[in-house]
C-alpha cells in the first residue's frame, strides 16, 4: 500500500434499509484497522454515477462524519458523469483534467463489500452488477481491490462467473466468510483467507428495552413473507403459515416471542422487502397476542444486534440477523433460501447442515417437521446448560 490519503469502501451506508448491509459498513472499518491498513485521518471515498450535468447538486460532493468505535471518519461522496463512466469503462480514458481523474489518483484501494452476499446473482444479474461501481472503475484505473469476507457465489450464468473470475483474479487480497465457493476459488487459482463475517466487528449499543426472561427471538424476512422479491418471488407460499406455527409454538411453552426486523425502512418501507411490514403482519394474524412482543422501533444496526444479544435463543431468515446472534453468543436456528445459511453456520463452529433448514418451496405439511428440527436444536442446547 502506497498510503494515499482516500480509499474507497464500496456499498458503505451507515442507514442502509438492511441493518445487516449497514453492519458491514461498521464491521469494515473495525476490520482495516485490525489488519492495519486504515489509519485515523484518512479519507473515506464513495462514487455514484448521474445523468443529468446540468443540475448543480449533481456535481457537488456531499461530505459528512461518520462516528464508529468512537473515531470520527471525514467521508465524500463523487459524482461521475455518465460520459466519464462510459469512457472509462468502454475505452479505458478518463480525460487528464478530469476531478474525477484527480481523486482516483489518490486512491490508496478499494475494499469491496457487495453487501456481503451480493458477490452472486442468486438476487438477478442486475443486483450483481449493481455493487460493482468502484470495482469496476479500480481495475480500469489499475487501484488495488481487497474483497472484504463474504460469500462469494453461487452464479447461476456463465457470463457472470467469468466476470467474476476476472474480478477477483484482479483482487489483491480475498477474505471469505465460509468455503462454499473455495472450490472454485481453488480452480481459479485464487488465493483467500477464512475469516469472520464483518458484522462480528460491530459492537452492539444498549438502548432502553425490557427483555424478559427466557425470551424467543423471531426475525420475520419481508422478502419471504411477501414472497414477491425479485427472482426469489414465489418460492415462500408455506412462509406466513410457518412464522405463525412457530410463534404459537414457543409462546405457549411458556416463552416471551420477539418479532425482531432486521431489513427495513421504518418511514418509507420497501415493497416485498420490508421486515417491519412482515412482523407487524405476523403480529396482527395472532388471535392470542400474549407473551408476543413486536419490536417497533427505528433501530440501528448495532441496537438490532443489542436486541438479538439479550435473546435466549434466536431464530432467524435474514443472514445478518443470524450473524448478529452467533456472534453474541446466542443459540439459534436458521431459515434459510440460500446455500449461504449452511457454510455461513459451519465456518462459525456451528452444525450447519442440523441447525438450518431451506424454506425455499416447501409445503405446508412439511411445517411440522421443520418446528420439530428446531425444538430438537432448542432442546440440545438448553439440556447442555
Amino acid at each position: 500500500m502506497n498510503h494515499k490519503k482516500y480509499i474507497i469502501i464500496s456499498g458503505l451506508d451507515l442507514k442502509d434499509n438492511n441493518r445487516g448491509t449497514a453492519a458491514l459498513g461498521y464491521g469494515a472499518i473495525s476490520f482495516l484497522q485490525q489488519h492495519k491498513i486504515l489509519k485515523e485521518g484518512i479519507t473515506l471515498i464513495n462514487l455514484r454515477c448521474y445523468k443529468n450535468f446540468l443540475k448543480p447538486h449533481n456535481r457537488k460532493s456531499k461530505e459528512e462524519t461518520l462516528f464508529i468505535n468512537g473515531i470520527s471518519w471525514h467521508r465524500k461522496t463523487i459524482g461521475i458523469f455518465i460520459v466519464e463512466w462510459w469512457l472509462l469503462s468502454k475505452l479505458g480514458i478518463l480525460l487528464p483534467w478530469s476531478k474525477t481523474r484527480k481523486i482516483l489518483k489518490s486512491v490508496e484501494y478499494v475494499a469491496a463489500i457487495n453487501g456481503g452476499d451480493g458477490f452472486s446473482d442468486i438476487y438477478g444479474t442486475d443486483t450483481f452488477h449493481s455493487r460493482l461501481l468502484e470495482t469496476w472503475v479500480a481495475m480500469k484505473m489499475n487501484i488495488p481491490v481487497i474483497q472484504l469476507p463474504q460469500t462469494l457465489g453461487p452464479f447461476k450464468k456463465k457470463n457472470n462467473y467469468e466476470e467474476a473470475r476476472r474480478i477477483l483474479q484482479y483482487s489483491q487480497a480475498v477474505y471469505v466468510r465460509d468455503e462454499k465457493f473455495v472450490p472454485e476459488l481453488k480452480k481459479m487459482g485464487v488465493n483467500y483467507e477464512l475469516t469472520k463475517d464483518l458484522s462480528a466487528y460491530m459492537q452492539p449499543e444498549s438502548w432502553d428495552i425490557d427483555i424478559k426472561p427466557n425470551a424467543i427471538g423471531v426475525n420475520v424476512s419481508g422478502l419471504a413473507y411477501s414472497n414477491e422479491f425479485r427472482t426469489l418471488a414465489g418460492q415462500f407460499d408455506a412462509y406466513p403459515e410457518l412464522i405463525d406455527c412457530l410463534i404459537k409454538y414457543f409462546r405457549d411453552k411458556g416463552h416471551t416471542v420477539y418479532l425482531i426486523p432486521h431489513s427495513y425502512n421504518y418511514k418509507v418501507p420497501e415493497t416485498n422487502n420490508d421486515d417491519m411490514i412482515a412482523c407487524k403482519a405476523a403480529y396482527e394474524k395472532l388471535k392470542d397476542k400474549t407473551n408476543v412482543i413486536l419490536v417497533d422501533k427505528d433501530l440501528t444496526s448495532p441496537q438490532v444486534k443489542y436486541v438479538i444479544s439479550k435473546m435466549n435463543f434466536f431464530i432467524g431468515t435474514r443472514m445478518h440477523a443470524n450473524f448478529a446472534a452467533i456472534y453474541s453468543g446466542v443459540p439459534l436456528f436458521g431459515l434459510a433460501y440460500s446455500y449461504k445459511f449452511e457454510g455461513a453456520f459451519n465456518a462459525n463452529g456451528l452444525d450447519g447442515k442440523n441447525q438450518t433448514t431451506m424454506i425455499n418451496n416447501i409445503s405446508k405439511k412439511e411445517i411440522d417437521s421443520i418446528i420439530k428440527k428446531i425444538e430438537k436444536v432448542y432442546s440440545q442446547i438448553h439440556n447442555k446448560e
